[in-house]
């Protein structure tokens, strides 16, 4: 779920007041009414969950969400370790974010009649502030998985600067406030790592063995989110009956976003389940009733997942064996 963050706001006054940057008011930020966010049962959080795929669904057709390809996904891991940030999916959330901020900003380019010249030179200036872009999302998505994170705009440059990465901290206040209003000042409430976890608690999974294998598999995913969704792309060529009835276009680009995150991480907690061997009848079945959408959709990301992602990855055979 999405939801406008005041607590952000916040810390954003005062770092901009201490730094003395002016960046002008902004109006109509709404506050998220977090005592019914807290007393939400599991099945009200299923359905926050349907809605925010829903959202997903309407924003990818009205214009294609742009996927990073591995060497951009690859950076944001790098900057998210040397941010002390790697942990619980910030780096696939970040990335993520990353994606909406391009896609809206293209979609404004394109808003008016534009030549190859003008695309080709608006193409650079992105990639030349990419790293500070990068910087931005990672502060926000970490900033609302751990309000309490250090990500002051001193402490990035600090960091940053260690690895010969030299950015003001003029410029990583001002970039990270113009990528939160790129975003109509809305942000990811869970990371997928959480939601992936969530849903594996709700189809029986929670020995904590297996929800530390789900998080590991979970991050590992997104990292590979790029093969991932060609393999998926492929797939819903060959198997057109097993398009979820609501998903992306039915002719995405090449590299646009088609998998929205609810049905990867379903993927990732069926492929996880399966890999040790858990006694859950008809597991498939039941995470499809849970999340309402077709079983062969979300196996297919499960074989992907299972065969490509988990067989490549080191997952500590003693916990493993323990659960037999």
């Amino acid at each position: 779920m999405w939801v406008a963050n005041k607590t952000l706001q916040v810390r954003w006054l005062c770092e901009l007041r201490s730094s003395h940057f002016h960046i002008p008011w902004w109006d109509g930020f709404k506050m998220a009414n977090y005592l019914e966010i807290a007393s939400s049962t599991d099945s009200e959080w299923i359905e926050v969950l349907c809605k925010e795929y829903q959202r997903e669904v309407r924003e990818y057709a009205r214009w294609p969400v742009l996927l990073l390809q591995s060497n951009a996904r690859r950076l944001v891991w790098a900057i998210s370790g040397v941010l002390g940030v790697a942990a619980r999916g910030v780096p696939g959330s970040s990335c993520r974010l990353l994606e909406h901020y391009l896609s809206r900003k293209i979609e404004q380019f394109f808003q008016q009649s534009r030549n190859t010249e003008e695309w080709d030179a608006y193409k650079n200036r992105l990639a030349a502030r990419f790293i500070l872009l990068a910087v931005s999302c990672i502060q926000l998505t970490a900033k609302m998985q751990d309000l309490m994170a250090p990500l002051t705009a001193s402490l990035v440059r600090s960091s940053l600067m260690k690895e010969g990465i030299d950015l003001s901290r003029e410029d990583i206040v001002a970039m990270e406030f113009h990528v939160f209003r790129a975003v109509d000042f809305t942000l990811p409430l869970w990371t997928s790592l959480e939601i992936s976890e969530f849903l594996a608690t709700q189809v029986g999974l929670v020995k904590r063995s297996i929800l530390e294998a789900v998080g590991l598999i979970t991050n590992i995913t997104e990292f590979y989110r790029d093969e991932l969704e060609l393999q998926m792309k492929g797939w819903l060529t060959r198997n057109p009956a097993g398009t979820p009835i609501t998903t992306a276009p039915q002719r995405p680009s090449p590299d646009s976003v088609t998998i929205h995150n609810l049905h990867m991480c379903a993927g990732v907690v069926l492929a996880t389940a399966r890999y040790f061997r858990s006694q859950f009848p008809d597991l498939v079945h039941r995470m499809a009733i849970l999340i309402r959408t077709i079983p062969d959709y979300i196996q297919a990301i499960s074989d992907y997942v299972l065969n490509n992602v988990i067989e490549d990855t080191y997952v500590p055979t003693l916990k493993k064996r323990r659960l037999r």
